[in-house]
């Protein structure tokens, strides 16, 4: 279904960002455009896998997955890197939607309740799968909303899935990879003395703190976003 804005103009997604294109905003950042420049790509890359991993905790990416229903069949397994379950609308293509609830498998009231539960994944002898209450009519459909972390990039030519608006924090934690970098390679080669050492252990840290603030101040914006109250 088409989105549009109140100006009655269609909605359109943020521009796409490649690694290549973020690598090189952060190598302006960092002033290393010359011709022997301290980071490869292939370092900067290192670190923007890094930062997508970090922000991944915090903010990982929202997906569905459609999942055939099959007759009897109550354990469906999901993508190996879900997180958490948001939502299963079942059978899908309702009007309004319909959505199951969800109930611990060991409640009494799981039991034919119309319900599901999510086993998350601890480590790797399963992988994670949606556990079903009742026999689902084969033929039909489940649509699951739910987590997974951000990709991360293989090559330079792949494309960011973390929103545009959020690459400064990703750019802060590649800051404060670089100058972590510095600190410890002068710390196990000194070359300055104390005074060096002192100052590329403060830099360090005045990033890592840009980086964190950069962080929170999104979270602490999600926390307050509106939502929908259930009530009953």
């Amino acid at each position: 279904m088409p989105e549009y804005t109140g100006t009655g103009t269609r909605a359109t997604m943020p521009q796409q960002v490649t690694a290549a294109e973020f690598i090189a905003q952060a190598r302006a950042a960092l002033a290393d455009a010359g011709e022997t420049p301290t980071w490869s790509d292939a370092e900067l890359l290192l670190f923007l896998n890094e930062a997508i991993r970090e922000y991944s905790q915090h903010l990982p990416r929202v997906v569905e997955t459609r999942l055939a229903a099959v007759a009897g069949g109550r354990r469906y397994g999901l993508p190996v890197d879900t997180r958490a379950v948001l939502s299963v609308e079942y059978p899908e293509g309702r009007v309004p939607a319909c959505y199951l609830a969800r109930l611990a498998y060991k409640s009494r009231r799981f039991a034919g309740a119309g319900a599901y539960d999510f086993l998350p994944r601890h480590d790797l002898t399963a992988a994670p799968a949606l556990l079903l209450s009742f026999d689902p009519v084969a033929g039909e459909t489940l649509l699951v909303r739910h987590t997974r972390p951000q990709a991360t990039a293989a090559t330079v030519n792949d494309y960011l899935t973390a929103p545009s608006e959020h690459h400064h924090v990703l750019a802060g934690y590649v800051l404060f990879a670089a100058a972590r970098q510095l600190q410890a390679a002068e710390q196990a080669n000194p070359t300055g003395g104390s005074l060096l050492m002192g100052q590329l252990a403060a830099n360090a840290r005045r990033h890592e703190l840009a980086y964190l603030n950069a962080l929170n101040r999104i979270l602490t914006q999600r926390q307050g976003e509106s939502g929908v109250v259930v009530w009953g």
